[in-house]
This record gives structure tokens, sequence and C-alpha cells, in this order.
């Protein structure tokens, strides 16, 4: 049941990244701003910009696989995390392309889908069972957690976000911020592990 449970929640999280994207990516069209200029579109646009700049990114996609991975448990967690990982960005593609087909006029084709179900399976094996790994704690589950913030930062320096969008920069705060927060906890939590054993050996040996 505990299994179960961690596919289904794998399989919402993916839905959720995928309808949101799609959607966001979306409402330019919905109010015939297309055409517009991205700094000349309205307060909804706006706000959909920002969401792409966010959701639309490959670390983003990346994060799913493996909080996937982290939600699928602790029973065999290596196998189920990566099932979990392809199971989530699976469902993602599906989404998305299924919520642009329903709100752009067939934006989304079957052949996309297929195209970018290869990439879920290539890459959500190996980032779901790094999920699996970093809830398990100490350093190798530091060392796995922190590739998502990493690869956040990484993704702005790489391919940078388009310095025409209003949304540019409070995407890139945004991101930045979470990436640095994020790693402050990993950190944390790392840190709390490797003294819990400590602790441990030392109440037992008083009560020795």
């Amino acid at each position: 049941m505990r299994s179960i449970r961690g596919m289904v929640a794998a399989a919402a999280t993916g839905l959720t990244l995928g309808a949101v994207a799609g959607f966001a990516d979306c409402v330019p069209l919905l109010l015939n701003e297309v055409g517009e200029a991205r700094a000349d579109r309205s307060g909804w646009s706006q706000a959909s910009e920002f969401v792409s700049l966010i959701l639309d990114s490959g670390w983003a996609w990346a994060a799913t696989g493996v909080l996937a991975g982290w939600l699928a448990g602790r029973e065999r967690r290596a196998l189920r995390g990566a099932v979990a990982g392809f199971l989530a960005l699976a469902v993602a593609v599906v989404a998305f392309y299924g919520v642009e087909t329903l709100f752009a006029d067939g934006w989304g084709s079957s052949g996309q889908v297929r195209f970018w179900l290869v990439p879920a399976l290539v890459f959500g094996l190996p980032l779901g069972a790094l999920g699996a790994v970093a809830r398990d704690g100490g350093i190798a589950g530091a060392l796995a957690a922190v590739v998502v913030p990493a690869g956040a930062v990484l993704n702005t320096v790489v391919l940078p976000l388009p310095g025409e969008s209003r949304m540019a920069v409070p995407a890139l705060v945004t991101i930045w911020t979470g990436a640095v927060a994020a790693t402050a906890l990993i950190v944390a939590r790392a840190t709390h592990d490797l003294r819990r054993p400590r602790a441990e050996t030392k109440a037992g040996a008083g009560q020795a």
C-alpha cells in the first residue's frame, strides 16, 4: 500500500508540473497577446511568463524527477525511486501537451509526446534514484539532494533567461534565492545526521 501511495504521489507531482506549465504557456494565446512584445503584455500574461520561465526550464523538470524518487518510499528505494522518476516525467509530458492541445488549438501533438517520453525515460530513471538516495540523508543523501539547487543555478548560467522579458529578473532572483535556501537546508540536515550518531554513542557510553 505504501508503494502504491508513493507512485500515486509521483504521478500527481508530474501531473501538476505538466498541467501548470502547459497552461502558463497558453495564457498569452488565450488573451490574444501572442503578437505583442513580451514587455507590453498584460499583467496576467506577465504572471504566466514568470511561471513559464521557472517551470519550462530543465532544472524544474529534473527537480520533479528527484522529488518523485523521494516520494516513492524507502523499500527497494533505488528501483522504486527510478520508476517513480520516469513515471512523474512521463505524466508531466502527457499533461503538458494535453493542456496545450486543449487550450491552444492543437499546439501539442502525439509526435511531440513520443519524442519527449524518451528523455523522460533516460533522465527520469537516474533522477528518481537520486531522489531515493536523498531521502536517506547523510553525506550521500546531501550530495544527491544538492543536485537540484546546483542544477537550477547552472541552468540559469548556461541558458540565461530572455532579457526582453520583464519577468526575467524576478524569476532569476526567485530561482537563486530558492537554490541558496535549499542548499542551506540540505547542509543543515547533513550536519544534524552526522552529529546524531556521535550523540547516541556518548549517551550509550554514559549509561554503561
